[in-house]
């Protein structure tokens, strides 16, 4: 009688000890493969990093035209010195040094472009532009009129 009983609770004991170094030796492994990945993906990161920075850029969202207009609150179709005088006042306005959001700023800014886009692209000029052809135009004509 005692045999028998003492056989089964042998056994769930010499189980009890199997199931315990299979979880010790199982989660040493266990352990050690996370060290591992982690010591890797630590060393990776850099590059992760980079290549996520790159793929950030090259996919850069593009704003629509009435977005930008918008965001500037000026017309789509302004010219570049409107778009350039709310440029100046929005993008000063929310300056991260002054409380401001370096997010606004960066949205301000490609709506800015997207404008001075559009905008040269109807065939607008710079007033730098402008005055510069002007001054050869007249420097043109008054060195080409006899003396």
């Amino acid at each position: 009688k005692s045999r028998g009983s003492g056989g089964f609770a042998g056994w769930v004991c010499m189980a009890s000890r199997i199931i315990a170094q299979i979880l010790v030796v199982g989660g040493g492994y266990f352990v050690r493969a996370f060290v591992e990945a982690y010591r890797q993906a630590l060393h990776a990161a850099p590059a992760h990093a980079a290549g996520a920075r790159q793929a950030a850029r090259s996919l850069k969202h593009k704003l629509s035209l009435d977005e930008a207009a918008d965001i500037l609150a000026v017309r789509k179709q302004a010219g570049l010195k409107d778009i350039s005088e709310r440029f100046d006042k929005l993008y000063a306005a929310n300056d991260p040094s002054k409380g401001g959001s370096q997010y606004l700023q960066y949205k301000i800014l490609s709506a800015r472009n997207a404008l001075v886009e559009s905008a040269v692209e109807r065939g607008e000029k710079f007033e730098e532009e402008v005055s510069a052809s002007t001054e050869q135009q007249n420097g043109k004509a008054s060195s080409s009129e006899p003396r």
